[in-house]
């Protein structure tokens, strides 16, 4: 039973529920001591992020070993790479021959950046803990007990490696509309941060500038449309309130819900994810017009899709409201959790 702490009234007079459990249930646990809304504080990373490398490592390599893909010799370029361990754990445990991350931003600069941290050491840790803990394939029963609470449904399969040398990393600090700068192109293109980045058409331009005739675009994304769309740091906890609220109503929830960081928050609303919002569709459209067809699309489930669709029931007019505001929303998308896509880039 939702235990209902108020109501915001939109600028027509309909009342929405608000309550923390709309909200604080689905969310990830942070660092002891910190709010939700916080990032975690410098030091060695948690758990629940050894989990969410080695989910990401393990997924990437299952969704290019089901596309036919063979690493051998492959050069990567990993966009968004964050403390690079992604692209560095590929080199080490696939036969891909080189990879360069980037990243506009270092450990700590964004509010959804790393935290400060030691990355050889973690690189080293988590290496020698797939050796150990899962010799000879990557298998998600040997780790699940770190990633927790994360919202996926699908496991990826098992993966065949043998550990590899010394192979070449490069981290470049640059954008994800900069990869010209590179001046090199890569066989495959790895991005799993497009919902922080805006101007999708720039981001396939780019891509289509560091890649070749052939070369695959891996997209991991969180669609803006899901339940928790925003991410915690602007999450409303309105069920779906980022598509009940016109954007000068948001900015009011900020403001009477939370006031103490309303600033922040209304900021990475609308400057730390992509604006405007663009749906799946949109996406695959963006990539077609730049050169770039898909091969493999998988919507995968939230987790708790099944209880939050209770929630619909509570808001009346619920998809007249989210339509008027949002008409190219679908609820497959709404109560998606994570998408995985591969695009081939054609002549």
């Amino acid at each position: 039973m939702v235990k209902v702490a108020g109501t915001f009234e939109k600028d027509n007079g309909i009342r929405l529920p608000v309550s923390d459990d709309f909200l604080l249930p689905f969310l990830s646990p942070t660092s002891p001591g910190s709010q939700y809304w916080e990032g975690p504080p410098p030091g060695a990373a948690s758990d629940r992020q050894r989990g969410r490398i080695l989910l990401q490592l393990h997924q990437v390599l299952d969704v290019l070993e089901r596309s036919g893909v063979d690493l051998a010799g492959k050069s990567l370029l990993d966009i968004g790479t964050g403390n690079g361990m992604i692209p560095r754990l590929m080199l080490e445990f696939s036969a891909l021959g080189k990879a360069v991350g980037v990243d506009p931003f270092l450990d700590g600069e964004h509010q959804s950046s790393w935290q400060p941290h030691d990355r050889d050491s973690l690189f080293r840790e988590l290496a020698d803990y797939i050796e150990s803990e899962s010799p000879g394939e990557l298998d998600f029963n040997r780790y699940r007990h770190l990633t927790g609470f994360e919202h996926f449904t699908l496991r990826p399969g098992r993966i065949a490696y043998k550990r590899g040398g010394a192979k070449q990393f490069r981290f470049a600090q640059l954008g994800a509309h900069d990869l010209a700068q590179l001046n090199e192109p890569f066989d495959i293109l790895y991005c799993k941060a497009i919902d922080h980045i805006s101007d999708w058409d720039g981001i396939f331009r780019a891509a289509r500038a560091a890649s070749h005739d052939g070369s695959l675009f891996v997209i991991k994304h969180f669609s803006f449309f899901a339940y928790l769309g925003p991410h915690r740091y602007a999450t409303t906890n309105i069920p779906w309130g980022h598509l009940l609220l016109s954007d000068a109503e948001y900015r009011r929830f900020a403001t009477e819900f939370h006031g103490h960081r309303a600033k922040e928050m209304v900021e990475f609303y609308f400057s730390g994810l992509c604006y405007p919002r663009n749906t799946m569709h949109q996406l695959t459209d963006i990539a077609r017009r730049n050169g770039f067809v898909l091969q493999a699309s998988i919507n995968e489930p939230m987790r708790h899709a099944h209880r939050i669709q209770g929630f619909l029931d509570l808001i009346p007019g619920f998809w007249d409201i989210v339509h008027d505001n949002h008409p190219s929303a679908t609820e497959d998308e709404m109560l998606s959790g994570r998408y995985h896509f591969v695009f081939r880039r054609m002549a």
